[in-house]
């Protein structure tokens, strides 16, 4: 179900960001990544620099089984000049649930994504739920399960503070959990 705020005529650039965050969220293919994105932005959400940022985007978007939302809804845009951030929950995804504050530039006549500015409302306990649905389905023995709930406890033992901060702001997400988690597994 497509969840958004408003109708759409064309008029203000809160719909016209509305649209953009709509289309981004649906669209598919490698060339939608420079289309909605400032190469600023997929140098955060990718964690590679330049055009390996983009390298990366564009390869995701080929991967069939890329987590994608089923629906969005923008809400508290604040607009001004060519610059505009606004608040976007998600529905589905790894990020089912959250609702993610960004910032948006405007380039050409069309708005773009242009920084991760964090969470407007974090749900802990359902991104750990989340992120262990996809680890689990993904693993490919039972000692990589095991790592993967390994990982999910010690997620789970982490204030949400510490959990946004490890999940979306470290340069390596989760890889000294997974470090340990797997040398525990290895042991066993």
């Amino acid at each position: 179900m497509l969840i958004s705020c408003g109708g759409s005529d064309g008029g203000s650039d809160e719909e016209a960001i509305e649209e953009m965050v709509v289309a981004s969220a649906f669209e598919r293919g490698p060339e939608t990544c420079l289309k909605y994105s400032t190469v600023n932005y997929l140098e955060m959400t990718t964690r590679h620099e330049g055009d390996a940022a983009v390298e990366a985007c564009e390869e995701s978007e080929l991967d069939p089984t890329e987590d994608r939302p089923t629906g969005v809804e923008v809400s508290e845009v604040d607009a001004a000049e060519s610059e505009a951030t606004a608040v976007i929950a998600v529905e589905g995804s790894t990020l089912d649930g959250q609702k993610l504050r960004v910032r948006l530039i405007e380039r050409g006549g069309r708005w773009k994504y242009h920084e991760w500015l964090g969470f407007a409302d974090f749900d802990s306990e359902r991104l750990i739920l989340q992120l262990g649905r996809k680890g689990m389905l993904q693993a490919d023995s039972a000692r990589e399960a095991e790592a993967i709930a390994c990982v999910i406890g010690q997620m789970d033992k982490m204030d949400a503070e510490s959990l946004e901060r490890e999940v979306f702001d470290s340069p390596e997400p989760l890889s000294e959990l997974w470090d340990n988690c797997n040398r525990g597994s290895a042991s066993t």
